[in-house]
C-alpha cells in the first residue's frame, strides 16, 4: 500500500540531467527530421538563417531564466517565477497557461508526433502499417513514459541522458554522410535571403517555427526542487542548453539544406520526415534503420520531460491551494508525483483519442499543436512580464530586467502572431476551445478562495 507524502526527492538531480531534462524536452532527432518543415515551409533554402535569428531570440528569453533563477529554484518552474512577480491569483492562470501547454497540448501533440513519425517512418523505410496503427503507437508511448516516470526522477532523466547523447551523435553521423555526398557542401548563401522566395518575409515567419521547435529549453527549472545546488546549476544550465541546442540545431539545418538543394526546399516540407529520407539516400539503410529506432526514442523521452515537467506544475500548484490537493501527494518509494503523473497521462491519452478519432490523427497533431505552441508563447509573455515587477519589489530593479525580456516580450507577440497564419476549421476549433480554457482559468482564479502560499525552505533565496 503506498504511503502518501508531500515531498519530492531532494538533491536527485545533477547538473547534467538538469540539462538533458531540457534538450529531451526538444526531441532533436524528431525536431531534426520532421519538425524543422515548419519554418522551411516559409523560409525554403533561407533555413539556416532562421536558426541564426531564433538562437539570438532565445537567448534573450533564457536571460529572464537566468536572473529569476538567482533568487527562485522550486517545482513550480515557471508558474512560480509569475506568481512571484504578479501574486498568487496571476500566478495561478500562469500555472493554468502551462498546463495548457504541457498537459492539454504538448502531451497528447507528442503522442501524436511520436505515432505518425513510426507510422510513416517504416513506410519510408520500405515497411507499410495499417492506416490505424497510429493509435496503439501512441498507447504505448504513452503508458511507457508513465511508468518511468512514476519510478523516479533519477531513473528518468538518467535514461535520457544515456539515450540523448547517443541519439545527437547518430543525428552528427547521419549529417557527415549527408554532406559528404553532397556536391556543394559549403554555401554561404543559405545564411542570407538568396533562397527565399519573399525575401525577409519567409524568413521572418519561418522564425517564428525555427524559434518554437527550440521550446522546452527552460524545462529543468520545474525540477528546482530536486536539483543539487537548484539555483546555480539551473542558471548556467539554461545557457548551456540553449548555447547547445541552438548550435546543433543550426547545424543541421544547415545539414538538410544543402544536402536536400536550397533550390529545391519546395519539395523539402511537404515530406512528413525529410530527414529520414537524407539519411536514407546518403547514409544507407543500416544508418537509417538506427536513426529511426532513435527517432521513435526521441519522441518517448519528450514524452517523459513533458510529463515530468507538467506534473511538477499541477503538483505545486496543489500545494498551494489552487488544484486538488490530492495532486500534491508523492510516491512513498520513488517520490514522484504520481497523483499528478496519473492525471497528466490520463487527461493526455483522453486527447488523443477524441482529436485523433474525430479529426484524424495528422489533423489531431494539428489541434495539439496549436495549443502547444499558443501555451508556451502566453506562457513566456507573462514570464517575460513578471520579471521586473518581481525584482521592483525586492528594490533591485536594472534596466537590463525591462530592456532584455522586452526584447523577448516583442518575439513572442510575433511568434504568436506567426502561429494563426494559417487558418482552416482545425485551426479556428483549437483556437475556440483553447480561447474557452482560458477564460475559464481566468475567471476561475480570479474568484477561487483558500489559495495560500507556502514556500520551501530555500525555494527563495
Amino acid at each position: 500500500m503506498v504511503s502518501e507524502n508531500k515531498q519530492l526527492k531532494k538533491n536527485a538531480v545533477g547538473f547534467l540531467e538538469l540539462i538533458f531534462q531540457s534538450i529531451s524536452f526538444t526531441a532533436p532527432a524528431i525536431a531534426v527530421t520532421a519538425t524543422m518543415t515548419g519554418a522551411a515551409a516559409f523560409a525554403y533554402g533561407a533555413l539556416p538563417l532562421t536558426y541564426i535569428l531564433a538562437l539570438f531570440a532565445v537567448l534573450s528569453a533564457g536571460f529572464v531564466i537566468y536572473v529569476f533563477s538567482r533568487k527562485v529554484a522550486s517545482s513550480g518552474g515557471y508558474y512560480r517565477y509569475v506568481e512571484r512577480g504578479f501574486g498568487p491569483k496571476v500566478g495561478a492562470f500562469g500555472g493554468w497557461v502551462y498546463m495548457l501547454y504541457t498537459v492539454i497540448g504538448a502531451t497528447p501533440f507528442i503522442y501524436f508526433e511520436t505515432a505518425l513519425a513510426t507510422q510513416v517512418g517504416f513506410g519510408v523505410l520500405g515497411i507499410p502499417l495499417p492506416s490505424w496503427s497510429w493509435y496503439p503507437i501512441g498507447l504505448l508511448v504513452a503508458l511507457a513514459a508513465f511508468g518511468l516516470a512514476y519510478s523516479g526522477i533519477k531513473n528518468s532523466l538518467r535514461y535520457s541522458v544515456y539515450t540523448g547523447t547517443i541519439e545527437m551523435i547518430i543525428l552528427l553521423v547521419a549529417a557527415f554522410f549527408i554532406l559528404s555526398h553532397t556536391s556543394h557542401p559549403l554555401n554561404g548563401a543559405v545564411f542570407t535571403t538568396k533562397y527565399s522566395p519573399t525575401g525577409w518575409t519567409g524568413v521572418a515567419l519561418g522564425l517564428v517555427f525555427s524559434f518554437t521547435s527550440l521550446a522546452g529549453w527552460g524545462s529543468m527549472t520545474f525540477l528546482g526542487s530536486e536539483a543539487r545546488a537548484a539555483h546555480f546549476n539551473i542558471r548556467r544550465g539554461v545557457i548551456v542548453t540553449i548555447i547547445v541546442l541552438g548550435a546543433f540545431f543550426l547545424f543541421m539545418s544547415y545539414v538538410m539544406t544543402v544536402g536536400w538543394g536550397p533550390a529545391n526546399m519546395s519539395t523539402y516540407f511537404s515530406n512528413f520526415l525529410p530527414g529520414l529520407i537524407l539519411t536514407l539516400r546518403d547514409g544507407g539503410i543500416v544508418l537509417a534503420v538506427i536513426m529511426f529506432i532513435f527517432l521513435v526514442n526521441s519522441g518517448f523521452v519528450d514524452t517523459l520531460a513533458i510529463i515530468n515537467a507538467g506534473s511538477r506544475d499541477m503538483y505545486t500548484m496543489s500545494k498551494d491551494g489552487m488544484l486538488p490537493t490530492s495532486l500534491s501527494n508523492t510516491h512513498r518509494k520513488h517520490k514522484s508525483p504520481h497523483i499528478a503523473l496519473i492525471y497528466n497521462t490520463l487527461i493526455g491519452i483522453v486527447i488523443f483519442t477524441i482529436t485523433g478519432w474525430a479529426f484524424g490523427p495528422f489533423n489531431g497533431f494539428l489541434v495539439t499543436g496549436i495549443w502547444t505552441g499558443a501555451g508556451t508563447i502566453i506562457e513566456h509573455i507573462m514570464l517575460n512580464t513578471s520579471l521586473p515587477f518581481y525584482f521592483r519589489k525586492l528594490k533591485d530593479l536594472r534596466w537590463t530586467y525591462v530592456v532584455v525580456p522586452g526584447i523577448a516580450l516583442v518575439i513572442y507577440l510575433f511568434a504568436l502572431y506567426g502561429s494563426f497564419l494559417s487558418v482552416n476549421i482545425y485551426v479556428i476549433i483549437a483556437v475556440v476551445v483553447m480561447v474557452i480554457y482560458l477564460v475559464f482559468g481566468a475567471v476561475y482564479y480570479s474568484i477561487k478562495k483558500g489559495i495560500k502560499v507556502v514556500l520551501e525552505e530555500g525555494e527563495e533565496v
